[in-house]
Parts: structure tokens; sequence; C-alpha cells
């Protein structure tokens, strides 16, 4: 009972007429509605309107580098590993070699007077 009369004298003692209208530092009263609210920029933190912190977006700031920087890591030892792993650095090698037409099998193929007759 008594917390609901705590509540009730927060929301309500309000009075734009009298000298200090609202108990807490950055507070305005609103004639209409009779209640204290923080002033613009300000946020309400245990019955006491607060200005933001400038730490708060620095520290936002630096969990995102962070968590961004550590989520590359993880992607580039991933790539390494599938690399090693499937040994894909030598397949594309190949792949390049062929495709740039370098045919090795007619180098081994010897022509000239050392073979034997053909018998029909």
């Amino acid at each position: 009972m008594l917390n609901l009369v705590y509540c009730a004298e927060n929301i309500l003692s309000c009075d734009v007429h009298s000298v200090e209208p609202c108990p807490g530092e950055n507070q305005i009263c609103i004639e209409k509605t009779k209640q204290c609210v923080c002033k613009e920029g300000f946020t309400l933190v245990d019955e006491n309107c607060l200005a933001p912190s400038p730490d708060s977006s620095s520290s936002h700031t630096t969990t995102t580098i962070i968590v961004v920087i550590f989520t590359l890591a993880l992607l580039v030892c991933g790539l390494v590993l599938v690399f090693r792993k499937y040994n894909l650095v030598n397949y594309i090698r190949q792949q390049i070699n062929l495709r740039r037409g370098n045919n090795e099998t007619f180098e081994n193929v010897m022509i000239g007077q050392d073979d034997p007759p053909l018998s029909p």
C-alpha cells in the first residue's frame, strides 16, 4: 500500500506553479498530465535523469570491431584448413595449366629412325 502511495506521489507530484515542480534534476513538469519527465537528451535511470555517457558509444564500437576481426580470423583459418585438407592449391594449378594449352602428352613421344618397322 505504501509502495502504491509512493508511486502515485512520483507520478502526480508535479506542480507547474511551484519553484521546484520535479524532485530530480534535468526533469520538466508537463502541465497537462501533471507528470515529471526527463528533458530531451536525458534518460531515466533509477528515478534520476542522466545524460548518456560518451563512453557507451565507444564501447559499442570497440565491441563491434573485435567481433568483426574475430569473425574474419575464423573465416581465414577455415579457408586455410579446407585448402590444405583437399589440396586445392595443386588442383587449381593443374586446372590453370590445362586451360593454357600446355599439352605435355606429346612431348614424351619419340619420332625418328629408332622405331621398329611396322609389319602388315
